[in-house]
């Protein structure tokens, strides 16, 4: 079982865990002593709060404090409470089946990643645990109604971002309310496993929201730079997509000599303008904004993506970073929050 396999299949797991938290009942009590935003200091005798300097990262930190916290009183409450409630079990009844097993890996589309024999393993323990931690819910949503627990623990606010779609290029409903932006490099395995996630939520939601590409090529990848220049280039002959979803394809030969080559095999109309373009790396200056741009939303490694509100106008995204090649329903989940919420202003 190759590794990079075990460690997806335990990413969804921790996603599950972390998915079934927030829509348990542990949100929405009302707290007396655990604070969310809790006064760090003092400046010129005035008090500093933890959403003064709150920023993407110690968000990220606080959010995973809280869901740890929040699991933790949950199993230990449940344990505490077996001996003495009879409606209280640790173990849940229902068992998985193989036709679970089944379903789960033609869902997620985990062929490219091993057969179903070799995955099974994995995948009815990914399953068994989501049993479990449904059951465990379950049980603490029962102690809470019965008054058996109370819970102190309180959520950070939510924590948006603001960013632009500047010159990224947009395809779906270009006028949307709603857009998923991806900050992407032509080299990057992740980037190129998440490409048929990605044109699925654009066949699915191709009339509701828009869809953004700009460009973040790591150091380490010594061709991904010319890669994204070059697809600017296309761009400027109408060939963006064609050429962007090739590179994907082709991400170990991407040497300017290949990215030339794709150029006369999507039909470029000028062979000898895009070179030139290329040659000169015209678009470098656009590359490095994009960059800079995701840096600044603290997007560090690939792919990361910006889901939220658009302003079709203006090009200004307000919403929430999602990090990695993630699975095609965490991508539905925040589209559908950003879709409610727009529908409702």
């Amino acid at each position: 079982m190759k590794k990079n396999t075990k460690t997806f299949i335990f990413k969804l797991l921790l996603l599950s865990l972390i998915i079934s938290i927030n829509h348990s009942q542990i949100f929405g009590q009302k707290s007396s002593e655990y604070h969310p935003n809790p006064v760090l200091g003092l400046v010129d005798g005035k008090e500093i709060k933890f959403e003064d300097v709150r920023n993407k990262k110690t968000n990220d930190l606080s959010l995973q404090l809280y869901q740890q916290l929040s699991l933790r009183m949950m199993e230990y409450s449940i344990k505490k409470l077996t001996s003495k409630h009879s409606e209280i079990t640790l173990t849940p009844e229902k068992k998985v089946t193989l036709e679970e097993i089944i379903a789960f890996f033609e869902k997620n589309n985990l062929q490219e990643r091993g057969t179903l024999e070799q995955l099974r393993p994995q995948i009815k323990l990914f399953l068994e645990q989501q049993i479990r931690t449904q059951h465990l819910l379950n049980q603490y949503s029962l102690a809470l109604e019965k008054g058996w627990v109370i819970s102190n623990l309180k959520p950070p606010s939510e924590f948006l971002l603001v960013g632009n779609i500047k010159t990224g290029y947009l395809r779906g409903n270009k006028n949307a309310s709603v857009i998923l932006l991806e900050f992407s490099d032509y080299q990057c395995p992740f980037c190129g496993r998440v490409q048929n996630t990605i044109s699925r939520l654009v066949n699915d939601y191709k009339e509701r929201v828009a869809f953004g590409y700009r460009h973040l090529p790591l150091s380490f990848h010594k061709e991904a730079d010319e890669a994204a220049i070059a697809t600017e280039c296309a761009r400027e002959q109408d060939k963006f997509l064609e050429f962007h979803l090739l590179l994907y394809t082709r991400q170990k030969a991407q040497t300017l000599n290949d990215l030339k080559k794709y150029a006369r095999d999507i039909k470029v109309r000028s062979p000898k303008k895009f070179d030139k373009c290329l040659d000169s790396e015209k678009f470098r200056g656009l590359v490095e904004q994009d960059i800079k741009d995701g840096s600044k939303l603290g997007i560090t490694g690939t792919p990361g993506f910006l889901v939220g509100a658009f302003n079709s106008k203006t090009g200004e995204i307000n919403g929430e970073v999602l990090s990695g090649a993630q699975p095609y329903n965490v991508f539905k989940k925040t589209l559908d929050k950003y879709l409610i919420r727009q529908k409702n202003l």
